[in-house]
């Protein structure tokens, strides 16, 4: 686009550009509150949503009224301009379509077991796959050979009996009572893909690809390998992916038969820990996978004009990417539009990204997605929405995939990944400071091509080639040959990008097909690159090694630095020793490798700190956009903590001028910058703590304004009491009760989601849980009442409370619910607290007293019943003592400390805080006068209606203290306090799921365990220009 355009485009991104979350489709769904949520979402900034069963689901999941609700609502997102895609399953992993795919035996998928024992522990099986003994020590495989299972009596007992056992998953739960699908079986897809997507196109019909955008596949992988070891009584045994015809594709591709070998598979053959075996096994199910899944979902979507999106299971690193898939940018090869998945707050795991990125340039794909912002929690803010999406964004994110969005929080989808970014967070009516933020961060780092010229041989390969029986354990490195690997790909990434050099991943199956040498250029799909490294490499392909000869010998620059391969395609060989030897060969350290990369190509960056040292904590990406003729450059402080200032170096062509384009505002102004006698375009770039910046190297000369900066004349504390104002009803959490059976005795008092499992271990049940059996399959099949059971919720009453109070709860159309004997009623159903499945009831004044109060809740237990808290709602104060609650007084004005010290534990709504004018300085002409509140602990903070999410925290007053207004500063609070974890310790953790709100031992405590919240310190200081 030109220069005009994409201007305009900056300023008002559209619903392309905007996230995307998932939409929990998760309990009894209703045509008109799935359109209220959708025009919901539209206030939130978003672009549109994936309609995604979950935990909880009441309505059959796709059966007539679901594809009816789904057309329905992608109807109405049409019309107020969002975008609705489809979402491949009921629940994860995608493939087994909800369980209706694996009720058939043949469907489901099967591990390859080995069973290692002494002779005399060997037990026959009915079918063995291969029997072997072996002379083994730990996983070093002496002298082996196969045997038929009447031999084993004759085997030494210092030797071991190998058993090899195809077993299929045994049925669970989460998939309804059946299994996983088998990825690497055409003909379990292609069930999958008839009753899932064949299914969307008949009952969607021209809505695909007009409406519905597309669809999302979850979590698909083609099972473990070798990652687990398990002993019991003196037998050992792991697994490796399986499928029927593996052994026959195996030959038909290698040119060996796999079956006589399989021992070398498991273990180390005399001890060497690099095998060919393993490196074929690997190649095999990775490219069964991508072939017989991935890609025959694309060619679909394809044929039927939707674009096919989606992650596989697990990313942060080669031997996650190993453990369940194999290779992720072959998958991402074969899909319209590839995406990562990126969990929790604190992952930095940045290479996922830019495996990512590299495969959508070499293709020439626009847009990427990345499923962020899972197991975060409710405490979790609108500073780290920013910090969590800044660097993806950087590298090339721009379908955002927000997790969660929840249609209800019924039940067990209270628990499900919180928090959930829709109406029940108290921010969501400001979420679209975020969302344009990132759409605008989306719109420059999709614009132009990259300023690369760089390719990094991705060492997937040399971590399967060092495989064996327990490598890992689970998706944890466990072998010190690949954990070598992994650390020297890490620092690749590190030693590059802390020096500013941009590059791309090479994967190099995809380069086989994709790659040619252009005169002293190694292209690459849509990409030509100048220099090549050959990084921490144990193998490399043949096909590779010749093309690095061919483009050095044109003149390319093949560079080596780590461990050089010493196999080819995983054969011994000297061949990649000898050629590096012609190539340069670089110690393993930041500065060497920066330095034998150079910065003399255009579109080079470099960025210095005061002691003209690379500033290694700030990341940088620059593009050039042909169309408009300009360069984009956009700056990240990967630090969260401190600020950081630098000056950024671009060797760019002279002519052109800089132009600041402000992310958050939207507002374009004029930068000084400076060109040096070589060509080097320098600009002074400050950067708060996870700050972000974005400039544009324009060659016609816009008249724009200058930022203004400021210089402080005075600065004081804002401290006191003041009035007050909130936007929700207080609150108080019943959350510990007493049971029992129909005509027994109460049991002691416990918390009520213990309750809930007490019950269940009572009748025989499984506990609830993100993997339990899904309520619309609970309706279809399991119908029974199990019992009547009572519960008695208790709380005092210090002060009455002033005006209604209610009391919310779930289904008062199936439990009981009275207070003190009185029988409550929700009159209106449309009326709920939060969220639509806390329905408002009515509390009688009369019912209530001074001192304890009673809360009954009478219900007919079925498998589908959830026992959880109850909210009581009005105008009152809560004082908590351990786990009891009183309601108690509201004090007239309070200060920026404790909510909980003011009487308001439970209370997350927002709190403004009205400060009188005379408590602000009177500017001199010219001066400002600046609001700064940094110290919050919240979701985020307003004054006077302007966002403070993140630094600089500060708001301009001066119009409302010259004309004599009060000052209003809102803390926008986060649900964690209501929602908890309420009794979790440590209080933080680094994630968050299910498990942390029912734990026990030293990681649980009866009593309230709240996080801080807390508007804290508060500043103003008048500023003069300078």
């Amino acid at each position: 686009m030109n220069k005009k355009e994409l201007v305009q485009l900056f300023s008002a991104p559209g619903a392309e550009y905007r996230g995307k979350p998932f939409w929990s489709w998760n309990g009894e769904l209703e045509e008109k509150e799935l359109k209220r949520q959708v025009d919901v979402m539209k206030e939130m900034g978003l672009g549109g949503y994936f309609m995604h069963s979950r935990a909880g689901l009441i309505t059959e999941y796709l059966g007539d009224e679901w594809f009816d609700l789904i057309n329905k609502t992608a109807d109405h997102g049409e019309q107020v301009g969002m975008e609705s895609w489809l979402y491949d399953e009921d629940r994860w992993p995608s493939g087994s379509a909800g369980g209706k795919v694996t009720i058939d035996p043949q469907y489901r998928m099967k591990s390859l077991y080995i069973f290692e024992s002494s002779p005399d522990k060997y037990t026959p099986a009915e079918q063995e796959t291969a029997l072997f003994s072996a002379e083994l020590e730990g996983v070093r495989l002496g002298k082996y050979e196969r045997i038929r299972p009447e031999d084993v009596k004759n085997v030494p007992a210092d030797r071991k009996i190998l058993q090899f056992r195809v077993i299929p998953d045994q049925p669970n739960n989460n998939y309804n009572g059946t299994t996983y699908i088998d990825t690497m079986s055409e003909k379990a897809v292609d069930r999958f893909i008839e009753l899932t997507h064949e299914e969307y196109k008949k009952r969607c019909g021209d809505r695909l690809g007009k409406n519905i955008k597309g669809i999302f596949t979850d979590e698909p992988n083609r099972g473990f390998a070798l990652s687990t070891r398990t002993e019991r009584d003196g037998v050992v045994s792991s697994t490796a992916p399986y499928t029927d015809d593996l052994f026959e594709e195996f030959e038909k591709r290698y040119g060996y038969d796999l079956l006589p070998v399989l021992p070398e598979l498991f273990y180390q053959k005399n001890g060497d820990p690099y095998s060919k075996i393993k490196l074929n096994f690997f190649d095999l199910t990775c490219n069964l996978f991508v072939e017989r899944f991935m890609k025959r979902i694309n060619d679909w979507c394809d044929k039927n004009g939707i674009l096919f999106t989606g992650h596989v299971l697990h990313e942060d690193n080669l031997t996650c990417q190993t453990v369940p898939n194999g290779s992720l940018m072959r998958n991402y090869a074969v899909m319209g539009l590839p995406g990562i998945d990126l969990l929790s707050e604190f992952n930095r795991c940045y290479w996922i990204t830019k495996q990512l990125s590299s495969v959508c340039r070499q293709q020439g794909k626009k847009f990427m997605l990345s499923e962020l912002y899972g197991c975060t929690g409710w405490q979790f803010n609108m500073r780290s929405h920013k910090v969590v999406g800044d660097w993806q964004a950087l590298f090339g994110i721009n379908l955002r995939c927000q997790h969660l969005s929840w249609y209800t929080m019924e039940g067990e989808s209270k628990r499900d990944y919180p928090a959930s970014i829709l109406h029940q967070s108290p921010w969501y009516k400001d979420y679209s400071y975020v969302e344009t933020y990132f759409a605008r961060f989306g719109v420059l780092m999709a614009e132009g091509v990259p300023c690369c010229e760089t390719l990094v041989l991705n060492p997937i390969e040399s971590i399967w080639i060092a495989t064996y029986l327990g490598w890992a354990h689970g998706l944890s490195c466990a072998s010190p040959v690949a954990l070598k690997t992994e650390d020297q790909y890490a620092k690749t990434f590190t030693y590059l990008t802390s020096n500013h050099i941009d590059f791309d991943y090479g994967e190099e199956q995809l380069m086989a097909t994709m790659s040619s040498v252009d005169g002293d250029k190694l292209r690459v799909g849509n990409c030509a690159y100048k220099t090549v490294i050959a990084s921490g490499m144990t193998t490399m392909r043949r096909s590779t090694l010749e093309l690095l000869k061919k483009f050095r010998a044109a003149g390319g620059k093949v560079i080596f630095t780590g461990d050089i391969a010493s196999y080819v395609d995983g054969e011994r060989s000297d061949e990649v020793i000898d050629f590096s030897r012609e190539c340069e060969i670089v110690e393993f350290t930041a500065d060497k490798l920066a330095a034998a990369v150079g910065y003399d190509a255009v579109g080079s960056v470099s960025l210095k700190n005061k002691d003209d040292k690379p500033e290694k904590d700030v990341f940088v990406q620059l593009r050039y956009s042909p169309d408009a003729d300009c360069y984009i450059a956009c700056l990240l402080n990967t630090d969260r903590d401190k600020p950081r200032d630098v000056t950024a170096y671009f060797r760019i062509p002279a002519g052109y001028t800089v132009e600041r384009w402000d992310m958050v505002s939207g507002r374009r102004t004029a930068v000084p910058y400076s060109y040096s006698d070589t060509g080097i375009l320098s600009v002074p770039v400050s950067l708060y703590a996870a700050g972000s910046d974005a400039f544009v190297f324009a060659k016609q000369a816009e008249e724009l304004p200058e930022d203004k900066i400021y210089e402080p004349t005075s600065e004081s504390v804002i401290e006191g009491e003041f009035d007050y104002e909130k936007d929700e009803p207080d609150v108080c959490v019943l959350d510990f009760a007493k049971w029992r059976l129909e005509g027994g005795e109460f049991s002691e008092e416990k918390e009520s989601l213990k309750i809930d499992q007490s019950v269940r271990d009572h009748f025989g049940l499984e506990h609830r849980g993100g993997g339990m059996v899904q309520p619309w399959y609970a309706k279809l099949h399991y119908k029974e009442v199990y019992g009547n059971i009572e519960l008695q919720y208790t709380f005092d009453i210090e002060q009455m409370p002033e005006g209604n109070v209610y009391l919310c709860g779930e289904r008062p159309e199936f439990n009981e619910y009275s207070i003190n004997g009185v029988v409550l009623s929700c009159p209106d159903p449309d009326d709920f607290y939060i969220d639509n499945c806390l329905k408002k009831m009515p509390v009688p004044k009369s019912a209530l007293r001074i001192g304890e109060n009673t809360v009954t809740v009478r219900v007919a237990f079925m498998r589908t019943t959830n026992i959880e808290s109850l909210y009581l709602i009005g105008k009152f104060g809560v004082r908590i003592d351990g786990h009891r609650r009183y309601i108690t007084s509201l004090p007239d004005r309070i200060g920026f400390g404790e909510a909980k010290d003011y009487n308001m534990p439970f209370y997350t709504g927002c709190i403004t805080y009205v400060i009188p004018n005379g408590r602000f300085p009177k500017p001199a002409e010219g001066e400002r006068v600046i609001v700064r509140a940094a110290d919050y602990f919240g979701g985020l903070v307003k004054v006077n209606g302007q966002i403070l999410a993140w630094e600089p925290y500060e708001a301009d007053v001066t119009e409302a203290v010259t004309s004599g207004e009060d000052v209003r500063i809102t803390l926008v609070g986060t649900r964690r306090n209501l929602f908890g974890p309420l009794h979790l310790v440590p209080v933080f953790d680094g994630a968050y799921g299910p498990g942390h709100f029912v734990t026990g031992g030293d990681r649980w405590t009866d009593d309230y365990n709240l996080i801080p919240a807390h508007l804290g310190k508060v500043t103003v200081k008048t500023a003069k220009p300078i």
